[in-house]
């Protein structure tokens, strides 16, 4: 894949200088809210709360810590890996979900996930 001149000169004017500040850090400030561990972990088999036995499943690829709007809070976010025969698989094969709107899945479904 090439870019044009034109697209590259439009990216090196980028004002770049201020990432240089950014310290690199891997920890977050000493002054961020207190957080809980993640309930699920990469590769744990989950599914929708509340949905019955139509709620959409799958696998745990990952996750990120985010601003929740309807509580105003933060909390963990979800990326999950559509097992083929949850029903949003039609359309998706991928979605997110907030950590209250989830469970494990322990069921004879996992036995079936074919991806």
């Amino acid at each position: 894949m090439s870019i044009s001149k034109a697209k590259r000169d439009l990216i090196s004017a980028l004002p770049l200088k201020h990432l240089k500040d950014i310290p690199p850090s891997t920890e977050l400030p000493a002054s961020f809210a207190k957080i809980h561990p993640p309930r699920f972990e990469c590769g744990e088999m989950v599914r929708w709360t509340d949905v019955g036995k139509e709620a959409d499943w799958g696998i745990v690829i990952g996750k990120f810590y985010n601003c929740e709007p309807r509580q105003c809070s933060w909390m963990w976010c979800y990326i999950i890996w559509l097992a083929s025969n949850s029903k949003s698989a039609n359309w998706c094969q991928f979605d997110t979900a907030w950590e209250e709107d989830l469970e494990r899945c322990e069921d004879e479904k996992a036995a079936y996930y074919d991806r």
